[in-house]
């Protein structure tokens, strides 16, 4: 069944960079300083409605000690959600159960949808050249309509939360300062996703904060359908790509962030240990990006189906 799933915000959230508070292991240093992201990543989304599906089927047991599934339910729960984390480097496509694909993040203001995208028509592109272009100003942060010609900025989306602090004790890491973000404007984010499970409405919590959304979900078998009016290559979700763009597109306007995820040992379907890193740094290309006439490699090499199967690597052409 194809759901379109929306989450309002509560309150402010946190969704999490490289920078966190305190430390992480004997090597990893925290900081006092930490700012969220406006979106949050496609495994948050992943691991969010992994735990909601569990929930819902009652096979998640809440504890004082935590959350996990018990053993005579794991057999089901694994059925249900898989038993794998994601892989960004998995050359195969997993198996996360009744979950079969996610589409991209976006936004939506009643029954409109917005995605983020370079303004590169505001300065028509000729020979590597953007007319009139000034670097003054910030065209990246630009999210256009699917269904009208309606733009915005960030600003006019997000609204800054700002919070500084002294935590009791006077403990090293007690100073800092945090900066989450609210929707402003009957803004929530939005998501497509292929369910084989009869989902309902729900509070989940997703973010660095634990942070509450009303999650809302209704049948709804449209897709994330932005074409470009230019035909050039725009990304609608953050995405991997592992070769050169140097000879694999005339010009680009990216944005780069760095992914990395917590390595969990301890799981609701294996609650026994307790160990956990972060892994390795990838660099992804952010949502929004733009390529012009890129190479058969460069869209070979977004076309891979682990990643677009959570909703990383989408992209959209349109006619040229």
């Amino acid at each position: 069944m194809r759901y379109l799933i929306t989450l309002k915000p509560m309150e402010p959230f946190m969704f999490g960079g490289e920078q966190t508070f305190g430390s992480l292991g004997d090597k990893e240093a925290g900081s006092y300083l930490v700012k969220s992201r406006h979106f949050p990543q496609q495994t948050a989304l992943l691991g969010m409605l992994k735990k909601e599906l569990m929930t819902q089927a009652g096979l998640l047991t809440r504890k004082r000690r935590g959350e996990w599934v018990d053993k005579q339910k794991k057999q089901k729960a694994q059925e249900l959600v898989g038993s794998e984390k994601f892989n960004m480097l998995s050359s195969s496509t997993q198996n996360f159960g009744a979950i079969s694909s996610l589409s991209p993040l976006f936004l939506m203001q009643k029954q409109e949808r917005f995605v983020k995208k370079v303004n590169i028509d505001a300065h028509p592109y000729a020979e590597g050249i953007l007319k009139d272009y000034n670097p003054k100003v910030d065209i990246y942060d630009n999210y256009v309509s699917l269904e009208s010609t309606t733009q915005y900025k960030a600003s006019d989306i997000f609204k800054t939360v700002e919070q500084t602090g002294n935590k009791k004790g006077g403990e090293e890491n007690s100073l800092f300062k945090k900066t989450s973000f609210a929707l402003k404007d009957g803004f929530v984010f939005a998501f497509y996703a292929e369910v084989d499970y009869e989902l309902q409405d729900s509070m989940v919590t997703l973010g660095a904060d634990r942070s509450s959304f009303m999650m809302s979900v209704k049948v709804d078998d449209a897709k994330l359908d932005y074409v470009d009016p230019k035909g050039y290559l725009t990304l609608l979700s953050d995405a991997y790509i592992s070769i050169p763009l140097k000879g694999n597109c005339d010009f680009a306007i990216t944005s780069e962030l760095s992914h990395r995820n917590l390595v969990v040992k301890k799981t609701a379907l294996n609650n026994h240990k307790s160990e956990f890193k972060k892994s390795d740094t990838l660099y992804l290309y952010e949502k929004g990006s733009v390529f012009v006439a890129p190479s058969a490699a460069l869209k070979a090499n977004l076309d891979h189906v682990n990643l677009q199967q959570i909703g990383y690597n989408i992209y959209t052409e349109g006619n040229k």
